[in-house]
């Protein structure tokens, strides 16, 4: 774990960019009249995540904390399956499977996306309700990969997938191989070839820097659809999509996923 004490006047600015370097989760503690700790996840190897933010926000202060793995696991015991839909369920891996529903077994390890977040709700939720069998998906921002393995084991499609974090590709692979899929493969980076959809479950200022790139990666007439957005920041995130048209969007809590057609 790492602890940034920020000022109060960037607690905003910097959450966004531990956000776009892949964390896991920002904590706030120990606030005071000037300034916050944001205690974070950065994985085994951090250096590179604190130079940038160093870099960027040069008055704050780092430490490093320890946590012993045993305590740092304890959520698992409280790990729940999520229900994406009245037949399918995001299912930690390690817990029974519920009846009667179609379940996707996730290993987080140590990313963000063992499939309870409504922004990952929502992303599955719609890519199921639109995009067809043995599409080419694309799902930047993958995490664990439920969404890129929900589709190849429920829609057939061939999947790539990509994250910053570097934990991630483990965690795709192992739930690639959880749930029997074999069209699931990570990239390194932004796939060369345009894809039939595009999965973007990232937060609002990512989706607004990288949305050149992420038209870019989407085929005429194919799907994108992006979430991690909160329902206020919708309108100004699409702003930044003017190739595409919306066809539908769901909300929950607050967040809202949006799926749009290029034109």
């Amino acid at each position: 774990m790492v602890d940034f004490t920020v000022l109060n006047s960037e607690i905003e600015l910097v959450s966004d960019l531990l956000w776009s370097l892949g964390v896991v989760a920002v904590e706030e503690r120990g606030h005071s009249s000037t300034d916050v700790i944001l205690r974070t996840s950065m994985g085994d190897d951090p250096d590179h995540a604190i130079a940038t933010v160093l870099d960027a926000f040069p008055q704050t202060l780092v430490e490093r904390i320890s946590i012993a793995r045993s305590v740092a696991d304890t959520w698992r015991e409280h790990a729940v399956a999520t229900w994406v839909n009245d037949d399918v369920a995001l299912v930690p891996a390690w817990i029974e499977t519920p009846n009667n529903c179609t379940p996707i077994l996730v290993e987080p390890l140590d990313t963000f996306g063992l499939g309870n977040h409504p922004t990952t709700v929502l992303t599955l939720r719609l890519a199921l309700s639109h995009v067809v069998a043995d599409s080419e998906v694309f799902d930047l921002g993958c995490g664990s990969g439920v969404l890129a393995v929900g589709l190849a084991l429920l829609r057939q499609c061939t999947c790539t997938a990509y994250d910053i974090a570097d934990s991630a590709r483990k965690a795709v692979e192992m739930n690639a191989a959880l749930n029997g899929v074999s069209t699931v493969s990570w990239i390194d980076g932004y796939p060369k070839q345009e894809s039939d959809a595009v999965l973007a479950n990232i937060l609002a200022p990512v989706l607004i820097e990288e949305s050149d790139r992420i038209a870019a990666a989407t085929k005429s007439g194919g799907l994108l659809f992006l979430s991690g957005m909160r329902t206020e920041q919708v309108e100004r995130v699409l702003q930044e999509f003017t190739l595409f048209d919306e066809i539908s969007r769901d909300e929950i809590d607050g967040w809202t996923a949006v799926a749009l057609q290029k034109k």
